[in-house]
C-alpha cells in the first residue's frame, strides 16, 4: 500500500486509529511509521491515549505543528523512499540537476557510456558479468603531456620514497610504488574530466581537493592491502639465534642484555586495488568508488567526476540557502526592531498628547477659578489672595507650555512626528 500524503492528511490518519493498525495497512512497522511522523514534525498519540478514548474519558489531542518548509509538505508512506534529511532535499535536487545538465550538453566532452542518477546518487551502468580469477588493474594509457593542475601532485609522487612495505604517501594519496605510473595517468584523466565540468583540481593542507570557488570538497585515494604474519628469512633467524646465544652466555655471567627484535611480526602487502573517496556529508550521495573484479577506477572515471560535481553543487545550494536565510533573518530582525521602536514612539505620542490635554484642562479650570474669585478677592484674606496670585502664575506657565512655539520645539526634540519617518516599514507590520 504505497501512498503519498500531505502533513495534514497523515496527521488526521495517525489520530484516527492506533498507529499499530495503521502501520499494518501500510505494510511497515509501527516504529517505522512513528519515525516518519517524527521526521516530518507530526505529533502522534501518546501512551494511554486510545485506552482513554475507549473508556470514554477526555483525551488530549496534540495539534499539528505549523511549518512553511516545502520539503515537509509531501510525505511518502510505504515502499522505498529516500530517508535523508527532508530539510536538505532542495540541495540534493539542485546537485542532481547540475549533473544532468552537464551530461545533457557538455562542450567537447568525450562520448562515454550512459549513466544514471538514482535517489540523488551518481551510479554506473551495470556491466556484463565476467568471471575474473584475480584483480588486474586496467590503465587508461600513457600520457604524453600532463594536465597543469596535477603537476605539483605528480612531482610529489615521483619524489616520494617508498617505505619498507613499498608504500608511498603524499597528502591525499597512499599507494604502492608499483601503482605510481597508473595513479599519475588516472589523475591526469580525472583532471581533464573535471575541467569539462568547470571544476579545478589541486592539493591543499587537508589533501586532494576539487573546487568551484568558493565551494570545495576533499577526497583521497588509497590502495588497499592486508597484514600477514611475517615469515622470517634465514638471515633473520641466524641473527636471532646468535643473539639468544649471547644472551644466555651473559646470563650465566650474571649480566643482562636488553631484548632485541630482528624482524617484524607482520608484513603489509598492497593489493593493487585502489579506492577513491570523497570526504563530504552530502545527504544520500555516493562517496566512494573502488577497484573490483568487474570494474576499475578508470572505467568509472566519469561517474567519479559526476559524483564530485554532485557534491560541489550540493554544498553550493546549501551555502546559498544559508546565505539567503541569513539575509532574510537580518532583514526580518531589522523590521522587528523598527516595529519595536514604532511601538515605543506610539507610547510617547499617547503620553505627550495626554499631558497636553491635562495641561489644557487644568488651564481651563484655573481660568474659571480666577474669574469666580475676581468678585471677592479684594475683600478676601491674604492667604486667599496669595492662592489666587499663585493660580494666575500657574495659568501663565500652562499657557506658555501650550503655546505653538514651545509645543513644536518639544515635538521636534522628541522626534514624535517627523516629516521623513525613519521608522516606516514599506512592507507593513512584520508577522
Amino acid at each position: 500500500m504505497n501512498r503519498t500524503f500531505s502533513r495534514q492528511e497523515l496527521y488526521d490518519l495517525v489520530w484516527s486509529r492506533p498507529i499499530l493498525q495503521l502501520a499494518e495497512q501500510f505494510g511497515i512497522s509501527d516504529r517505522g511509521l512513528a519515525k516518519t511522523c517524527e521526521r516530518y514534525h507530526i505529533a502522534v498519540p501518546g501512551r494511554g491515549y486510545w485506552a482513554k478514548v475507549e473508556a470514554g474519558l477526555l483525551a488530549t489531542k496534540t495539534p499539528l505543528w505549523k511549518t512553511d518548509n516545502p520539503a515537509f509538505q509531501t510525505i511518502e508512506i510505504g515502499g522505498a523512499q529516500h530517508q535523508g534529511n527532508p530539510q536538505l532535499a532542495f540541495a540534493a535536487r539542485a546537485a542532481q540537476d547540475a549533473v544532468l545538465a552537464t551530461r545533457a550538453a557538455p562542450v567537447g566532452k568525450p562520448k562515454t557510456p550512459d549513466t544514471r542518477i538514482v535517489a540523488g546518487e551518481p551510479t554506473v551502468p551495470t556491466e556484463p558479468k565476467v568471471k575474473v580469477e584475480a584483480f588486474v588493474p586496467v590503465t587508461i594509457g600513457p600520457v604524453s603531456k600532463l594536465h597543469a593542475s596535477i603537476m605539483g601532485i605528480v612531482l610529489e609522487l615521483r619524489k616520494a620514497i617508498p617505505d619498507q612495505d613499498g608504500g608511498i604517501s603524499i597528502k591525499g594519496i597512499r599507494i604502492h610504488v608499483a601503482s605510481r605510473t597508473r595513479m599519475i595517468a588516472f589523475l591526469h584523466h580525472l583532471a581533464v574530466a573535471l575541467e569539462l565540468r568547470s571544476i579545478s583540481m589541486g592539493q591543499a593542507d587537508p589533501g586532494l581537493i576539487a573546487e568551484i570557488p568558493p565551494d570545495r570538497i576533499r577526497f583521497d585515494i588509497q590502495e588497499a592491502g592486508k597484514h600477514e604474519k611475517h615469515e622470517p628469512t634465514p638471515s633473520e633467524l641466524r641473527k636471532e639465534a646468535e643473539f639468544e646465544r649471547r644472551r644466555d652466555f651473559a646470563q650465566r655471567r650474571g649480566q643482562w642484555l636488553p631484548y632485541e627484535t630482528f624482524y617484524r611480526e607482520y608484513d603489509y602487502y598492497y593489493s593493487s586495488k585502489v579506492s577513491f573517496e570523497i570526504h563530504n556529508w552530502a545527504d544520500g550521495a555516493r562517496k566512494k568508488w573502488a577497484d573490483s573484479k568487474r570494474q576499475t577506477l578508470e572505467s568509472v572515471l566519469e561517474s567519479i567526476a559526476d559524483g564530485i560535481l554532485y557534491h560541489l553543487h550540493f554544498d553550493k545550494a546549501r551555502r546559498e540557502k544559508q546565505e539567503e536565510d541569513e539575509r532574510r533573518w537580518k532583514h526580518m530582525a531589522r523590521r522587528r526592531d523598527l516595529q519595536k521602536r514604532r511601538a515605543e514612539r506610539e507610547q510617547k505620542r499617547v503620553r505627550f498628547l495626554g499631558e497636553l490635554a491635562a495641561y489644557q484642562k487644568e488651564a481651563a479650570d484655573l481660568r474659571v477659578t480666577i474669574a469666580n474669585a475676581a468678585a471677592v478677592v479684594d475683600d478676601a484674606q491674604p492667604e486667599y489672595q496669595r492662592m489666587i496670585g499663585w493660580a494666575k502664575s500657574r495659568l501663565e506657565h500652562l499657557e506658555a507650555q501650550n503655546a505653538i512655539g514651545p509645543l513644536t520645539a518639544n515635538l521636534k526634540s522628541q522626534n514624535l512626528f517627523p516629516e521623513n519617518d525613519e521608522l516606516h516599514d514599506p512592507e507593513g507590520e512584520p508577522p
